[in-house]
């Protein structure tokens, strides 16, 4: 006898057993939920630049075609408030810096070289004393002596050439003005004169000598400095000469050398001994390239030897 097949479900056209009923719906659900969890994932978040200027574009889709929204052309052609807000806030910025800039350069150009005048009178008219040395007590002492009188005056001195240091002997030192510090003279000095304002040229000038001290061929001493306040050459050479007692020496020699100088020259006694001196003067100017110098301003040398 034959036994009658049980009754089995229809096979897939896979030849696989159908799936049971509600098994198609729970995994539609079950892939439903997976895509509603990835759709409420927080968008990213946008730059300041792109909140400003992208604007989310709207659109209409027709069948299976979106096409952009032609209301976008009908709107106000405005500007965002937001990139306003910006645009003038940068102008307001760029002005405020520009107008600072505008009065920084108009007071250089307008008030720097009338605070530069008045820096100059004041450096002109201030009061200095010269305390030149007397160059006949000097003529027959050494080296040494000579630095340790002037170290002994009180003096604030810069040497160029510090005694010692030249094997022929010798030496040169600058006495510096009694209110400029010896730091700040250095770094003047080593500047250059040339490349100093007026204003500061005097006031590193006024009241301030050079000595020189040669002992090469001979013993030979001279001392030069700024004059700014004789008024003339002539005044200038008198001054000199009364400055080094040699207001009633025998003048054997004047005038005007090649170099432009006018000067006065002779001899005097000293210590039992015969000097030869001689005093010039010449206009700053010719000395130093300076724009601004006083023309009443001279260069004056006074030189003993033996």
């Amino acid at each position: 006898m034959t036994q009658e097949p049980a009754n089995l479900p229809p096979a897939s056209p896979e030849g696989s057993p159908e799936a049971p009923e509600g098994a198609a719906e729970h995994a539609s659900s079950r892939r439903g939920g997976h895509s509603h969890a990835r759709a409420t994932e927080p968008a990213p978040r946008q730059s300041l630049k792109e909140r400003l200027f992208h604007r989310q574009k709207s659109t209409v889709r027709i069948g299976d075609v979106s096409y952009l929204d032609g209301a976008e052309l009908s709107r106000p052609q405005e500007m965002p408030v937001r990139v306003r807000t910006v645009m003038f806030a940068a102008m307001a910025v760029a002005a405020l810096i520009g107008g600072l800039f505008l009065a920084q350069y108009l007071d250089q150009v307008m008030n720097e070289p009338i605070r530069q005048q008045q820096t100059l009178q004041e450096n002109l008219t201030r009061e200095v004393s010269l305390d030149l040395p007397q160059l006949v007590q000097f003529m027959p002492e050494n080296d040494e002596d000579i630095m340790a009188s002037l170290t002994d005056a009180g003096y604030t001195l810069y040497e160029r050439t510090p005694v010692g240091t030249n094997p022929d002997g010798g030496f040169e030192v600058i006495k510096l003005p009694p209110d400029m510090s010896l730091e700040e003279a250095g770094l003047m000095y080593m500047k250059g004169i040339d490349r100093l304002s007026a204003a500061d040229a005097v006031r590193l000038l006024k009241g301030a000598w050079t000595l020189d001290v040669s002992r090469k061929a001979g013993v030979s001493m001279r001392v030069r400095y700024a004059d700014f306040d004789s008024g003339s050459i002539e005044a200038a050479v008198q001054s000199a000469m009364q400055a080094e007692g040699l207001e009633n020496a025998k003048v054997t020699d004047s005038g005007v050398d090649d170099s432009g100088n006018t000067y006065q020259a002779g001899t005097v006694k000293g210590d039992g001994k015969k000097y030869n001196w001689r005093v010039s003067v010449i206009e700053l100017s010719e000395m130093y390239d300076i724009s601004g110098l006083p023309n009443t301003a001279y260069f004056v040398g006074i030189r003993f030897s033996a």
